[in-house]
């Protein structure tokens, strides 16, 4: 009985259970460890490094990307050994690996001449975003800052626009156009996934930044140095917009969030008319324009048209002219993206879609405009065509991305990139003043619905050949729209009350743009392909790469403005003192009591940009510190634009530029420690003018009393030699102190001017190339933990730019400037971004960022006119995300809380202000 009954019973038993619950001992359960290697000395991925779980007999090896998979990993703490030839082998130590889950980690090797002993190193040293932005910034050829997508999403920004600017030395007007250095947006230009987009903006050939949602992007890289694989007409920086990769695990993400802003939401604001569709960004077939505008449309003439036929146009323009005032509505967002990796047919296939929406209420309170003349006496001066009022936008933003990859083999990569965004603001604009022209007092209103899209279908290949060798490839589809259909401009004859200022409309002014219906339709397409060719030789700290390459690129543009001016030259006084919805609802057409025109300053132009380069780039170390990179590129460039405008009585004007030019580049890096680096380099870049500033058509800024602006045929393209000499300490993982030194020379830049008219109105606004220019400054930058004083969870971060320049101005063309010895246009003198960050333990984060930019130049002047400045405007925004549980993150912005006003200045009196309001928003992110 004793031996039945063994006294190991009880334990087999247990054995026997536990076996029968979890299954038996060898069925451990496992994961998955995902990730990417690089080369820590050129950031870039290395192809064919082995990896294996330390203590099991996993293995990997990295495709021509550097990801890798090991699958069947323990579950629980392991260590991943990396090994390629020439690189100094590594353990990273301490990966958790969740049963039946994904661990995520990167791994950096460092070449080597000889073989060193194994480096061993933790997991977390080896990962984080901002990290890695600084690794990229670290090991890149030229000058590169970048910002990653877990800054965006640690701060309140909403689109790349907004993102941007937190880059050292970035600054951005309108919320749109980047200045970088304090240039001007025509010295930088924007790419996304590497390849130029056209823009949807008549007078730019840069796209406007607030056209992509930050939600979409990976991140954005700003190179301010040129190398010969860069397209060569920038001085400021080329930034690069990067959407999302597909994550290593598949991976569900859900985003909304609610606001307010506090001078709108809840509160009277102008708003315009709708009429469906706006909150989708849709243009509603009654805003077209009418079927019996259309031959007029096309022809720019109303020659020959009977009084019947004019009648009748005026009769079928939409019959909406009146804003409306109503509560400002709330701000709202919503995002959500799928990605991963899945095995299709036996390929695994990486993808990415993704789709972003919001919709805001933006508005300009107390604004103010006029325009600046000659006092009675020198040297003093007097604002005329004083208006105040309100601009009350609806805006939407949305946009998606569908991106797919698949390796082809260990030693190849396909990848396909789509993009489009789109945005629709509907704007009502309300202002009222003392008009001195006609010396009475006017209330003008403009309703304006403005669309505008963007889509980019990108195809790109990588191959690995002969082991060390490189063939890079993309061809790239792009587009771009802006429709402003059926915009109004109305004035009418007003009483204001001095002491409310309340205004109140009496009779329609009826003379000429004073009830103008304005249709403009702009589509620009680019085509590009781009390939090279990376001879990699020597090994170790001697690796070196010879780089050919080219491009070929068109862009072609259509653009048309087409404004119908309805005068009332025929009513009654009576009749006049109507509502506009009452005078324009055909029954006076009809009577032939209403006259049209098409306004001079309006028309069509189309653009032709052709480019081919070609280059070659040489990276060669002399000494195991010192590389030097060497090349040239060659560009041939031909630009077309054809004009035909009422104003020049409709004769097409045709004007070329056309240009070949070499564009040397030579940049010597040195390894000062292992964690300093000193960078000099000297190149010489261009900058073109905008197809618009090619067009002698010219336009009114504004209806009455505004600027007219016109281009100018006989421009040329400015060349500019650049120098930067940058010195960069890197002293942990995520820290950076760097100073820059920077000098450009501009030969003949392309400046924005005022010219006097011959009729003595207000001056035209005009563009010139000047006989020269420099311009030089000095970057600072810092990030730093600040553990070493007990402060362990902060993080503060700065970059501070302090710049000026000098430009000889060309006066042989008659114009009298009045600093022919100034700062060019655009150039401000200081520009500030700074920022502290905690990071709790758990996740939780609380950003507070401030930005200011140094008062520049906006216009310059003409005698006895001094120049306009945009005046300095401090901007603080603090962010906080706080996770709730594992996988819901909460969020909590307020923006702009100085909510100072944006203001233009001239001789000390304001051109132009306004306050866009304090904005507050509460989201979450879950990701399951």
């Amino acid at each position: 009985m004793r031996r039945l009954l063994d006294p190991r019973l009880p334990s087999l038993l247990l054995l026997a259970l536990t076996l029968a619950v979890r299954g038996p001992l060898v069925a451990q359960e496992t994961g998955r460890i995902v990730g990417r290697v690089i080369d820590a000395g050129q950031g870039g991925p290395i192809a064919g490094a082995v990896l294996e779980v330390v203590g099991t007999t996993v293995r990997a090896q990295t495709a021509i990307d550097g990801r890798f998979t090991l699958a069947n990993v323990p579950a629980g703490s392991v260590a991943v050994r990396a090994r390629y030839i020439g690189f100094q082998p590594k353990v990273v130590e301490g990966i958790t690996v969740p049963a039946g889950g994904t661990a995520t980690q990167d791994i950096a090797l460092t070449a080597q001449v000889i073989e060193l002993e194994e480096l061993s190193v933790s997991a977390s040293a080896e990962q984080g975003t901002v990290a890695r932005a600084l690794e990229e910034q670290r090991y890149a050829t030229g000058v590169v800052s970048a910002i990653t997508q877990e800054q965006i999403s640690r701060s309140p920004d909403s689109d790349a626009g907004q993102a941007v600017q937190r880059v050292s030395g970035v600054t951005v007007q309108d919320g749109k156009y980047v200045f970088v250095r304090g240039l001007g947006e025509r010295y930088t230009t924007t790419s996304l996934n590497g390849a130029r987009v056209p823009s949807p903006e008549p007078e730019k050939k840069m796209i406007p930044l607030d056209l992509f949602p930050a939600g979409l992007l990976e991140g954005i890289t700003t190179s301010k140095t040129f190398t010969p694989d860069q397209s060569g007409d920038f001085s400021g920086a080329q930034v690069n917009l990067k959407t999302r990769e597909f994550p290593a695990r598949r991976t569900f993400t859900l985003s909304s969030s609610v606001g307010i802003n506090g001078a709108a939401t809840g509160k009277s604001v102008v708003k315009a008319p709708t009429v469906g569709g706006e909150w989708l960004g849709l243009n509603s077939s009654r805003r077209n324009l009418p079927g019996a505008a259309r031959p007029f449309y096309r022809s720019l003439s109303l020659a020959g048209a009977s009084q019947s036929q004019l009648n009748a146009v005026i009769g079928s323009f939409r019959n909406s002219w009146s804003l409306e005032r109503a509560d400002g509505a709330a701000n709202g967002s919503l995002g959500v993206s799928l990605g991963g990796e899945d095995a299709i047919g036996g390929q695994a296939i990486g993808y990415l879609a993704s789709l972003s929406y919001s919709a805001t209420q933006e508005i300009r309170a107390d604004e103010r405009r006029a325009v600046i003349n000659p006092g009675t006496t020198a040297g003093t001066f007097d604002p005329q065509n004083e208006y105040s009022g309100q601009t009350g936008r609806a805006a939407v933003l949305w946009g998606g991305v569908l991106n797919l990859s698949t390796r082809l083999g260990s030693g190849g990569k396909l990848v396909l990139n789509n993009t489009y965004t789109r945005s629709a603001d509907n704007e009502a604009t309300s202002l009222a003043g003392f008009n001195d022209g006609f010396a009475i007092n006017l209330a003008q209103t403009r309703l304006t619905y403005t669309l505008r899209t963007a889509r980019s279908h990108q195809l790109a290949g990588q191959h690995l050949l002969g082991g060390r060798n490189v063939l890079d490839w993309s061809a790239t589809v792009s587009a771009v729209s802006r429709i402003e259909p059926d915009r109004s401009d109305l004035a009418y004859v007003a009483t204001i009350d001095p002491g409310t200022g309340a205004v109140t409309p009496t009779e329609w002014f009826g003379a000429a743009r004073s009830a103008v219906r304005s249709f403009a339709d702009l589509n620009e397409d680019g085509l590009e392909g781009a390939g090279s060719y990376t001879i990699g030789f020597g090994d170790g700290e001697r690796h070196s790469t010879l780089k050919l390459g080219g491009l070929a690129r068109r862009t072609t543009r259509d653009a048309v403005n087409v404004p119908f001016d309805v005068l009332g030259f025929g009513l009654t006084q009576a009749q006049r003192n109507a509502d506009p919805e009452q005078i324009f609802d055909g029954t006076y057409a009809s009577q032939g009591l209403l006259n049209l025109q098409i306004n001079a300053l309006g028309g069509r132009y189309d653009a032709e940009d052709r480019l081919v380069a070609g280059y070659a780039m040489l990276d060669y170390p002399l000494t195991s510190r010192i590389r030097v990179i060497g090349g040239t590129r060659v560009e041939s460039s031909r630009i077309e634009v054809n004009t035909t405008s009422p104003e020049n009585g409709l004769q097409p004007i045709q004007t070329v530029l056309q240009n070949t030019d070499l564009l040397p580049a030579l940049a010597i890096n040195t390894t000062l420690t292992p964690t300093q680096t000193l960078r000099l380099s000297a190149t010489q870049t261009l900058s073109r003018p905008e197809y618009r500033e090619l067009s002698p058509v010219g336009y009114l800024a504004e209806p009455i009393g505004g600027k007219r602006i016109r281009g100018n045929s006989n421009l040329d393209r400015a060349l500019i030699r650049n120098l930067d000499l940058r010195w960069e300490w890197y002293p942990r993982t995520g820290e950076v102190v760097s100073v820059a030194g920077f000098y450009k020379h501009f030969n003949r830049p392309i400046e924005r001017v005022l010219i006097q008219t011959s009729d003595g109105n207000a001056p035209d606004v005009t563009f010139q190339n000047a006989r020269a220019a420099d311009n030089y400054g000095i970057e600072l930058e810092l990030r730093k933990r600040l553990d070493v004083i007990g402060l362990s969870p902060l993080t503060v971060f700065a970059n501070t730019t302090v710049m000026k320049s000098t430009i000889k101005v060309d006066t042989t063309d008659g114009s009298s400037l009045t600093n022919r010895d100034r700062a060019m246009v655009g150039q401000a003198g200081y520009v500030v971004n700074a920022g502290l960050e905690l990071a709790a333990p758990g996740g939780m984060s609380l950003t507070a960022l401030y930005n200011v930019v140094g008062r520049r130049i906006f216009e310059a002047g003409i005698n006895p006119l001094p120049d306009a400045y945009e005046e300095a405007r401090h901007l603080v925004d603090v962010s906080v995300r706080v996770p709730v549980f594992e996988g819901l993150t909460v969020k909590a912005d307020a923006k702009n809380l100085l909510d100072e006003p944006y203001r233009i200045t001239q001789g000390g009196l304001d051109q132009l202000s306004y306050r866009t309001g304090r904005t507050f928003g509460f989201g979450f992110t879950w990701t399951p």
